[in-house]
């Protein structure tokens, strides 16, 4: 691991919550890999060889369906950790890892991991509460795709993007417009008809540049809460 890495790795939630020591047990056999954009972590199926940790970067997992069919199930990005859950119950994975951005990834071997799960207590409490979280992310996505039209789950993931709660707002899309499509639980030309319908609320778009005239009136539209 370089220098630079373990500066990165300082800056994510897992290592504020288990400190230096439990770290460097951690990652003492850790592999850091470079991973570019298209490349694949895993597959569908695979044994959960390792947990993953995210220094730059963003990774989207990827579920397969029948006839071939794939879609983006959640988006990972830089300080997060993921297919824990794999690891520790030493399962096969349940989905695929495709990386969306340029990326480099801390690599911690699925036997480590659950060593150090059983045998440091700070590392376990912050597990529970990174697959809580996780679980609640579940809900609301399960929450979205049942409650919600297509153009209200657009509008409110847009809204998850910005800090405004009131006024105009202008934010810029990370993932294309195909990827964002499968997180959404639709058809990128589904998506593209989402984005027309919510013109008529001023929201306008162009590639990944999109911008907002109300935020209250999406945050209305769509019946948006700060729950998280």
């Amino acid at each position: 691991m370089r220098p630079s890495d373990y500066e990165l790795l300082k800056l994510t939630p897992l290592y504020a919550a288990v400190g230096k020591d439990s770290i460097d047990r951690l990652i003492r056999d850790a592999i850091v890999q470079a991973a570019p954009k298209g490349a694949v972590l895993f597959e569908e199926g695979d044994e959960a060889q390792f947990v993953y940790v995210i220094l730059a970067g963003q990774v989207g997992l990827v579920a397969g369906g029948s006839g071939g069919a794939a879609t983006l199930i959640e988006f990972f990005n830089a300080g997060e950790i993921f297919v824990a859950p794999a690891a520790i119950l030493n399962l096969r994975l349940l989905v695929s890892a495709r990386v969306t951005h340029d990326a480099r990834i801390v690599m911690i071997a699925a036997e480590t991991f659950r060593h150090a799960v059983a045998h440091d207590h700070a590392l376990a409490v912050a597990m529970v509460a990174v697959l809580a979280k996780h679980w609640r992310l579940l809900i609301r996505q399960i929450k979205d795709l049942k409650l919600r039209s297509t153009a209200e789950r657009l509008a409110a993931y847009l809204l998850t993007l910005i800090p405004a709660t009131g006024g105009p707002a202008t934010l810029k899309l990370a993932e294309e417009r195909k990827l964002l499509a499968g997180r959404l639980g639709m058809t990128p030309e589904t998506l593209s008809r989402a984005f027309v319908q919510l013109r008529k609320l001023g929201v306008s778009s162009r590639g990944r540049q999109v911008q907002i005239a109300s935020v209250r009136q999406l945050r209305d539209f769509c019946g948006f809460d700060d729950l998280v």
